[in-house]
């Protein structure tokens, strides 16, 4: 226009309903004005062709919504574009249906230029405020694209608005006004476009074939009624409704004519085999009743996945009976990480006496999954015992691990009996190792209570290695059902329990008894009818299989070759530690959760905390090889790390842990971490602050053989703030249960450990004795970690008494070093140095120290991305695609900033899923860190879609 050319110039500007035609055309105008050009907007009063005078044209024809006009004038101006002789602006929506557009566009395209006009992007709408005058922070920059689509009519509206109140309020005045703006365009809309607008308000497209039977009109008009529909301010790219028009839609429309349409869309869709599970969601979710539609969700809900609890709560809003939906809903809101959720729907199950025993069964599982993992064990084997072993079903093992982890050996044998008349499917395989091998690291090999150390023989000899003299002073546990587990009948063999009526899969109603006789030999373990030794859970032989069937554990084999019942001990518990890995190694994705399966407790957590336990941190990283960089992976990863000596890579790690969002049990690990990691720099402020931050917990928790070393950590750090008096209750709990399992070495030994050093730290030799003679008894019996902790123990009170003898204290720390006890070897050398008497005592000691300290390495687990050995050429971006359509959404979101909870509750999913999300990414993409991350996503091109 401003070129000067004499020439006549033809455009045609294309675009929807509020992209800024008028205002294009409002400033071709004024400057064509100003060239003292006249205008007309009528073709009939343009210059007819041939009779425009020669030279500079003096008229121009600017005509704005050319979608509107009637035939004449639509062919005059279709005239005019073809003559050339003057200058033609024109200025409509795009409607492929309709003929005369598409011959007027292609007319324009051979002679002129043909201008689209889009919406603007995400990153486009803080430079269209500063054009505006206005400045908008980032994040409302993006919440008014989300609102508007980018739809310059809307922006403006929303810009307008957000720039008139307050910054705090700044969000609720753009919803308001983009609302507003909204039911403008509503109101100048007709019924019939109205119709089309609730089609796609339910987010089904817009197809013209399935309009034409959904609103009763001619194929014509369908196609008519879509371009119009598409051509609006209001609908996007991909047939939506933008958020904000949906409840102005449904006011202006009805509820009753809204609902109409909806069901017929769902009739049509369920007719003709093309309903799609999120559109029958969204039907459901706008208040659509129907029974075919209720099933059709419920059958999507079990291939939903992560956004199953979504489709459950759909399915009973359409009409589903909410009690049969109660026990599969729950469980899906107990993997997606909603413990309340969960608890609230599958509570009210236990209580219903017509409730199947398989969905009762599935119901205790749930709530004490959720129970356990919220730090209360002893809740959760009150639910088992309560429902007991002819209702357990194939849950045994998952009872069994509970009932091992509250303390409750006994309990465990009961619940077992029936455990051979369940077939080896993947899931209960895989949850019956992880109860063989729990119940073996507790010492259930087949060793009689009268040969481990200090116990008494009682007659009572099971699997899980009787009780021992400590066990008889220990409190009764009374359960749901009345019975303590003191008036429990002694077990004489593997897992035999009091007669009981169990039912067998095939509806048989037998006796559970055993015929199993205590064995002559009490260093024999007892077998089985067929010879072969008792395990955890085989009390009698699975109906059907054949004897190559009954393999023989792994821990039981390892037990057998120890004539030494302490080394057979440990053998076992490393034969459990290697069975827990490859649980925890071939267990299904994500996160050793048990796949389709609520569980309680992870394989893989047990692993690393067992391995640490005993003294084998590379064992316990071997655990986390392979492990997706969820939270608690983190966690787990930090207390190798931790322990090790390498508490730089432990705080490393502990920072990318959201702690807060974890459960309450993998909080009180997370907790630990941070306070052993303050107590260990010496900074009493921050050890001051991480105790604060911790404290709150413990009211919440309770002891269970997961939250021994946590609760030690705890315990030396509420003795040095002197704030003790908080940890007493957790105390308490972890040497009760370690008294009623019989002082397992593996577990018990690392906790007794920790006693000796808050009996030093306390200064109180009462309190050291005990644990010092549990370690020392254990040691004599030829455990090798309570022989390196018992002689560290007894080294370090005489170093503290000023006795500080070189070689001993030499041989202490490399032993407490090859425990994995980093950081108390060097502790223990430096103590030593500072107490010897002669120089090069002093001197040699402190270098040891040094030694010890500088040895500490980062273990190998898989949460931290190696660096290459040399600089390597960086590679080039990957490209979107290796990116999945939900991944390419939480990147989005991540890019803005929101946390896991707030991505997860705008894509209805949990927060664990979007973590799941986010560590696939990092994979995938070869990011080493959340910041390499954000910028591989950044330079990838995300950050600047509507998601």
């Amino acid at each position: 226009m401003d070129s000067g050319d004499s020439g006549a110039v033809l455009y045609l500007i294309r675009g929807r309903s509020g992209t800024g035609k008028s205002t294009l055309l409002g400033a071709i105008r004024a400057r064509l004005r100003a060239r003292g050009v006249t205008l007309t907007d009528h073709p009939a009063q343009a210059p007819r062709p041939g009779g425009a005078e020669t030279g500079r044209p003096r008229t121009a024809l600017v005509v704005d919504d050319a979608h509107t006009l009637g035939a004449a004038e639509f062919d005059l101006l279709c005239a005019a574009a073809e003559s050339g002789e003057y200058p033609v602006v024109i200025a409509l929506r795009s409607r492929p249906h309709d003929a005369r557009l598409r011959g007027l566009t292609d007319l324009v395209a051979r002679r002129g230029r043909v201008i689209d006009l889009r919406a603007l992007g995400a990153t486009e709408i803080a430079p269209f405020a500063r054009e505006l005058g206005m400045m908008v922070p980032r994040g409302l920059g993006q919440h008014i694209h989300r609102q508007t689509g980018g739809i310059h009519g809307g922006v403006v509206a929303a810009l307008t608005a957000a720039c008139a109140t307050r910054l705090d309020a700044g969000v609720t005045a753009v919803d308001q006004a983009v609302t507003a703006w909204a039911r403008t365009r509503l109101d100048d809309s007709d019924p019939d476009l109205l119709d089309a607008l609730v089609v796609a308000a339910i987010g089904a497209g817009l197809d013209t074939g399935e309009l034409t039977e959904v609103l009763d009109l001619s194929p014509a008009d369908a196609q008519s009624l879509v371009d119009r529909a598409r051509g609006s301010a209001l609908v996007t790219d991909a047939d939506l409704l933008l958020t904000p028009a949906v409840a102005p839609l449904r006011t202006l429309v009805g509820d009753r004519r809204f609902l109409t349409v909806a069901r017929r869309l769902l009739h049509a869709r369920l007719d003709a085999g093309l309903l799609r599970d999120h559109t029958a969601l969204l039907l459901a979710e706008s208040g659509v009743r129907d029974e075919r539609l209720a099933g059709f969700l419920c059958a999507a809900a079990e291939r939903a996945g992560d956004e199953a609890v979504r489709y459950y709560a759909s399915a009973a809003a359409a009409g589903a009976d909410p009690e049969g939906l109660a026990v599969r809903w729950a469980d899906a809101a107990a993997r997606s990480g909603d413990g309340d959720t969960a608890l609230r729907l599958a509570e009210p199950s236990l209580a219903n006496p017509s409730i199947p025993l398989a969905d009762l069964a599935v119901a205790v599982r749930i709530c004490a999954g959720v129970w356990t993992r919220r730090g209360l064990a002893d809740r959760a084997a009150q639910l088992y015992t309560w429902l007991g072993p002819a209702r357990v079903g194939a849950d045994w093992a998952v009872a069994a691990t509970v009932l091992c982890l509250a303390g409750d050996v006994r309990g465990a044998q009961a619940l077992s009996v029936n455990a051979g008349q369940w077939p080896p499917t993947e899931a209960t395989s895989r949850a019956a190792s992880i109860a063989h091998a729990l119940s073996d690291s507790i010492g259930a090999t087949g060793t009689p209570a009268a040969q481990r150390p200090g116990a008494t023989h009682n007659g009572a000899s099971g699997t899980f290695g009787g009780h021992n003299g400590n066990e008889q002073n220990a409190p009764a546990r009374t359960y749901g059902n009345g019975q303590s587990g003191a008036e429990r009948p002694a077990a004489s063999g593997a897992f035999n329990t009091p007669t009981a009526r169990v039912t067998a899969p095939g509806g048989v109603v037998r006796p559970a008894t055993s015929d199993r006789t205590p064995p002559a030999n009490p260093g024999v373990p007892v077998r089985s009818a067929a010879g072969q030794p008792n395990s955890f859970g085989t009390v009698t032989a699975p109906t059907g299989f054949t004897a190559e069937m009954r393999a023989v554990p792994p821990a039981t084999l390892a037990g057998q070759r120890f004539a030494n019942p302490a080394q057979a001990r440990r053998g076992a518990a490393v034969s459990a530690a290697s069975a827990l890995i490859h649980a925890a190694h071939s267990g299904p994705a994500p996160a050793d959760d048990g796949g389709d399966r609520f569980l309680p407790c992870s394989a893989v957590s047990i692993a690393v905390l067992l391995c640490l336990s005993m003294g084998d941190p590379r064992r316990a990283a071997d655990a986390l090889r392979g492990a997706a960089p969820t939270p608690q992976s983190l966690v787990l990863g930090a207390w190798v790390a931790m322990l090790g000596g390498d508490e730089q890579s432990a705080a490393a790690l502990m920072s990318e842990v959201p702690v807060a969002e974890l459960d309450p049990r993998d909080r009180l690990l997370a907790h630990g971490v941070i306070v052993g990691l303050a107590r260990r720099s010496g900074d009493h402020a921050a050890l001051a602050l991480a105790w604060q931050q911790a404290y709150p917990l413990f009211d919440e928790v309770g002891a269970d053989l997961l939250a021994l070393l946590p609760i030690g950590e705890l315990w030396l750090a509420g003795i040095r703030l002197r704030d003790e008096a908080r940890m007493t209750a957790l105390v308490t709990g972890a040497d009760e249960l370690l008294r009623r399992l019989g002082e397992p070495p593996v577990w018990s030994n690392a906790f007794h450990w920790y006693a000796i050093q808050a009996a030093i730290a306390q200064e109180s030799p009462e309190a050291l004795l005990p644990h010092a003679h549990r370690l020392k008894t254990a040691a004599s019996a030829g455990d090798p970690q309570a022989a390196v902790l018992a002689d560290a123990g007894r080294t370090w009170v005489l170093v503290l008494r000023g006795q500080v003898v070189r070689d001993r204290v030499e041989g202490a720390v490399a032993r407490l070093a090859g425990l994995g006890l980093r950081w108390d070897a060097a502790r223990l050398a430096s103590e030593a140095a500072l107490a010897a008497s002669d120089a090069a005592t002093a001197t040699a000691l402190l270098k040891l120290a040094r030694t010890v300290r500088a040895q500490s390495r980062p273990p190998e687990f898989p949460v931290r991305v190696p660096e290459p050995a040399a600089p390597q050429a960086r590679p080039e971006p990957v490209t979107d695609t290796v990116l999945s359509e939900r991944e390419r959404e939480v990147a989005e979101l991540v890019l803005l900033g929101l946390t896991y909870r707030e991505i997860g509750a705008r894509l209805y999913i949990s927060a664990k899923t979007v973590e799941h999300h986010v560590a696939r990414m990092r994979r995938r993409i070869g990011a080493g860190s959340r910041s390499e991350l954000l910028s591989m996503l950044r330079a990838m091109g995300h950050g600047s879609l509507l998601v």
